[in-house]
């Protein structure tokens, strides 16, 4: 594991010591206490401030990347090219050419890129996914996403992890990169690849950042239907986080509520069968094939286990693509750069690069 810049390496760390068979090998971090710390914790007897260290070497199969989003590219690249598959957080980079890089580097080599996309392992998301691709709800013509935090510092991120996702070289932006990241690879995932954007930002609430902390978007989806996005990193509310999805079809609604007190997925069926007409809610249970114990794991975090898990059943019988993709998390980055490029230009639609 390289770097715990980003607290998700702990949140996986953990999904990794509740897995039999798993085991994290070493760790690198070019902060060495925060390394050592992280080492102790879980049980890891070789650390080092030097990824480079760690790449070539023969008793490593997967190498995970949470360091600053700025910093994956070199990382990945790397690890790429020495025979190793990678698993990096989101967004994979911070511009669409080093994530285009990345991308190219893991083909290149022939091991499997993945992009640490989770919000698709929520059980919510899993639901959703299966009515839409159930062709229920008929066609898509309109969504909304909102999905955002109360701030980084406030939903208790550690000190450094704030400095250097306030700056917007490191983090690649604000709200919009980062939260944002979430919605339209939702969004991509559930509906289709996104063409056209265009976007405002605005920084409301967060002076101390450098970046936006609140961003809208509209958009185009390629095949017709239009979308917003709304992301921000200053909500007042509940468990300091929200993600809301809703999928308006020409025979059915949607609703996710991902990270709600109580979440849940709401489906809208009308027409004349009468047994089928109304709300419902799916009962959410872990499914057959999963023998972990989420009790301990918060609802709104759980999903970070079944993304781990899922992840390292995968690597084990080498059954591909492992999860999302790093071609996932460029077309991600690309709807991005176009609606900080819209941002830049007032609104102005920017048809997004593919």
């Amino acid at each position: 594991m390289i770097s715990w810049a980003h607290v998700h390496a702990e949140f996986r760390a953990r999904a990794i010591s509740e897995v039999p068979g798993a085991e994290i090998v070493a760790i690198a971090d070019d902060d060495e206490a925060r390394g050592r710390a992280a080492a102790r914790r879980w049980g890891v007897d070789d650390v080092t401030t030097d990824w480079r260290e760690l790449v070539n070497r023969d008793d490593i199969d997967v190498v995970m990347v949470h360091s600053e989003n700025a910093d994956h590219v070199d990382a990945v690249v790397a690890a790429a090219r020495a025979g190793k598959h990678v698993f990096c957080e989101k967004p994979i980079a911070t511009t669409v050419d080093d994530a285009r890089a990345m991308a190219d580097a893991v083909r290149e080599a022939g091991v499997e890129g993945t992009a640490a996309f989770v919000s698709r392992f929520a059980k919510e998301a899993d639901r959703a996914k299966a009515i839409v691709d159930s062709g229920v709800l008929g066609r898509v013509i309109f969504t909304r996403s909102v999905i955002g935090l109360a701030g980084i510092a406030e939903i208790g991120c550690p000190p450094d992890m704030v400095e250097w996702m306030s700056d917007r070289t490191k983090n690649g932006g604000g709200a919009w990169i980062d939260e944002g990241s979430h919605g339209i690879d939702l969004l991509r995932w559930l509906v289709g690849d996104i063409t056209e954007i265009s976007a405002f930002t605005a920084n409301r609430d967060k002076p101390g950042i450098e970046a936006e902390d609140v961003a809208l978007a509209m958009v185009r989806y390629e095949n017709g239907a239009l979308g917003e996005i709304a992301t921000a990193w200053s909500m007042n509310i509940d468990i300091r986080m929200r993600n809301i999805l809703e999928i308006y079809g020409t025979d059915g609604t949607l609703v996710m509520h991902a990270t709600d007190p109580v979440p849940r997925v709401e489906v809208y069926r009308g027409g004349e069968q009468e047994l089928y007409r109304g709300w419902t809610v799916p009962v959410i249970e872990p499914g057959q094939a999963e023998p972990h114990d989420y009790s301990s794991w918060a609802p709104h975090v759980h999903h970070y286990k079944r993304e781990v898990a899922s992840y390292l059943d995968r690597v084990a019988r080498d059954e591909r693509p492992y999860g999302p993709t790093l071609d996932d998390g460029l077309a991600c980055l690309e709807v991005i750069a176009a609606g900080y490029e819209s941002a830049a230009k007032g609104g102005t639609a920017i048809q997004v690069a593919g």
